[in-house]
């Protein structure tokens, strides 16, 4: 009885005790299913659809060419909603900028036979192509292949190969990636039925170990390493009117072809007396020689030069003048060959002069006789004009340091101004500061000239920098100057701004690409200037012609001439004289066969002497009659 009233006992509490478990665990069962209920739609992407187009540039050392990746991937979030397998995709592959329709055509051809069209898998994917007009690019239209739902998303992968996105000048290799427009929407909803969508457009750069360091790069990026290849990405935000730009090597070597044809000015003096006397018709031509830089380490390298010139000399901003004695009454030209070398830093090692206080710096600036050239106002860059000191004057308030301070003054330039390409294709009337930031049409003289009138009414001493840009390995007839825009810094020297095109990369210092040619401090933009007895009134650059074009051979600079060997009538050993142009030789000289009182002394003198030779020698047979007549006489 004992026993049997025991395991009763214990069998009815097992029965409770279960009873008690299985409603506990019920209830919480219940309160997980809640809970987690109400974190999933807590934490619930607020999108119903996401897109996601990701471009991914591959380029392999040692080719011309890169290989473009253009992931799409399409996915539903919210699981009440899907895609049909009707519709389509269209992709757009640009044809580039600015080339004529035969290369963008070639291009395509390149483009098309390397083009492929995948699944998420791998597998070919049918498509067709469109061939717009030249210049609006190539649409590849992709059928849907499949539904999409939120258990299985839609992606395709469009790849072709294309030399559009590099650029190599010798050991410098570019790549460059496609930006943004700056209205892009990166989360869109529909009215119609209240869904969202976002939309990521990222972009990617991958390079093998092989390739030269990196050496320039904008705007900011990540960067991984996967498989033995470096991986530069670059956000959708950060792409926004900004094209991705890497660049590596740190030298590159520039070949410059420059031919002056001098026009034909006398048409009195005949050849056949010039050729006797030379100065009887003859034009003096200054010209700037490309100059050597130390940011860059720019230096120059001649190989020829014809004809010689008469003398060299540096003026007081540093730029190389030549003087060149040529015919005036035949056309004659004047030629010159050579190289250009260029030296940069690598990426990480690049530091920035402009990390220092503005209140320090402006003090040293007072403190410096050598800069009041550089503040002063002109007709172009009116740094005293209300406007531009109202102006100067808000962007520089609050600002602490010389950084922040060309930070502010480039924004406000490139959000002002908007660049006129007509202008650039037309004669180009130099306008100034004031009327461009007023609505005046802008090109890179607008943008440099409105830069230097706010930093000089700023108190930063500022001057033009005058050369050639976005230069290639392709040889092209009459290179088009640009103008940029230079800061002096104590114990840094000239740096360089670029304000042109860019507003959030900023282009500064060694990261422009660019060839200087010469500077100026004041309105003039030439150092062509021809000195002529003729008439002369109005003396163009209308025969002035200017190659410049990277190449990959190493030169050997001691075959090459330097500034001092292309006068060797003279010792430049030390360097060239500087401010040198009216020397008392170069004047005399330039009077005596560039003037009209001087060619008509030139033309009188040799008249005169051979006259005075003619009295002196009837003067002597005069005399020497006499004589004889005398003795005749006496006999």
């Amino acid at each position: 009885m004992i026993y049997l009233s025991i395991y009763f006992f214990d069998l009815t509490l097992t029965q409770t005790a279960m009873k008690f478990l299985k409603v506990s665990f019920i209830f919480l069962l219940s309160f997980c299913i809640s809970f987690f209920s109400l974190t999933a739609k807590a934490f619930a992407a607020s999108e119903d659809f996401q897109i996601v187009n990701n471009m991914i540039i591959n380029y392999t050392t040692g080719e011309d060419f890169v290989k473009v990746e253009n992931e799409y991937t399409r996915s539903v979030e919210n699981s009440k909603y899907y895609f049909p397998a009707t519709s389509e995709k269209i992709f757009h592959i640009p044809d580039i900028q600015g080339e004529n329709e035969e290369k963008i055509t070639a291009e395509r051809d390149f483009k098309i036979k390397s083009l492929t069209v995948t699944d998420e898998y791998g597998k070919s994917v049918k498509y067709s192509i469109e061939k717009k007009n030249s210049g609006e690019g190539i649409y590849v239209t992709v059928p849907n292949y499949k539904e999409t739902t939120s258990r299985s998303p839609y992606k395709l992968i469009v790849t072709y190969n294309t030399h559009d996105y590099i650029k190599r000048i010798g050991d410098f290799i570019s790549i460059i990636g496609t930006s943004l427009p700056k209205d892009t929407q990166f989360s869109v909803t529909d009215k119609g039925n209240n869904t969202i969508t976002a939309y990521n457009y990222n972009l990617s750069i991958v390079t093998d170990e092989n390739i030269p360091t990196l050496s320039k790069a904008y705007p900011e990026f990540t960067t991984e390493t996967k498989n033995r290849k470096t991986y530069y990405n670059f956000t959708q935000t950060s792409r926004l009117e900004s094209s991705p730009f890497l660049e590596f090597g740190t030298s590159v070597v520039y070949r410059f072809e420059m031919s002056y044809v001098t026009p034909k000015t006398d048409n009195i003096i005949p050849e056949k007396y010039s050729s006797i006397i030379r100065a009887l018709s003859a034009n003096i031509y200054e010209i700037s020689l490309p100059r050597e830089f130390g940011e860059t380490n720019q230096r120059v390298y001649f190989e020829n030069v014809s004809p010689s010139p008469i003398d060299i000399y540096k003026d007081e901003e540093g730029n190389v003048i030549a003087l060149f004695e040529v015919p005036a009454n035949k056309e004659s030209a004047i030629n010159i060959t050579g190289y250009i070398t260029l030296e940069q830093n690598s990426f990480k090692d690049i530091t920035s002069p402009t990390n220092t206080s503005l209140s320090e710096y402006l003090k040293k600036v007072d403190e410096s006789s050598l800069t009041k050239n550089y503040l002063k106002s002109t007709k172009y860059w009116e740094s005293n004009d209300s406007f531009i000191v109202e102006k100067a004057t808000e962007l520089s308030k609050d600002i602490t340091t010389l950084k922040d301070l060309i930070s502010a003054d480039y924004k406000y330039v490139n959000d002002t101004l908007d660049y006129d390409d007509s202008k650039a294709n037309s004669d180009n009337e130099r306008i100034g500061a004031v009327a461009a930031l007023k609505g005046g049409g802008s090109v890179c003289m607008e943008y440099a000239d409105s830069m230097i009138a706010i930093l000089r009414a700023q108190g930063v001493p500022a001057r033009a920098a005058l050369g050639y840009a976005n230069l290639s390995t392709e040889k092209k007839e009459n290179q088009i100057r640009h103008q940029w825009v230079q800061i002096w810094i104590p114990d840094y020297g000239w740096y360089s701004i670029d304000p042109t095109f860019e507003s959030s990369n900023q282009k500064v210092g060694q990261q422009i690409d660019r060839i200087l040619w010469e500077t100026f401090n004041s309105d003039t933009l030439s150092n062509i200037r021809v000195f002529s007895a003729d008439n002369v009134n109005d003396m163009t650059t209308e025969g002035f012609s200017l190659s410049i074009y990277g190449v990959a051979d190493k030169i050997d600079t001691n075959s090459l001439n330097a500034y001092g060997d292309l006068v060797p009538n003279k010792d430049y050993s030390n360097g060239l004289p500087e401010n040198n142009g009216f020397s008392i030789p170069n004047w005399f000289n330039t009077f005596l066969k560039a003037t009209v009182l001087g060619r008509a002394l030139v033309i009188t003198i040799p008249a005169l002497l051979t006259l005075a030779v003619l009295i002196v020698v009837i003067q002597s047979i005069t005399l020497l009659v006499k004589r004889l007549k005398n003795r005749t006489k006496k006999i």
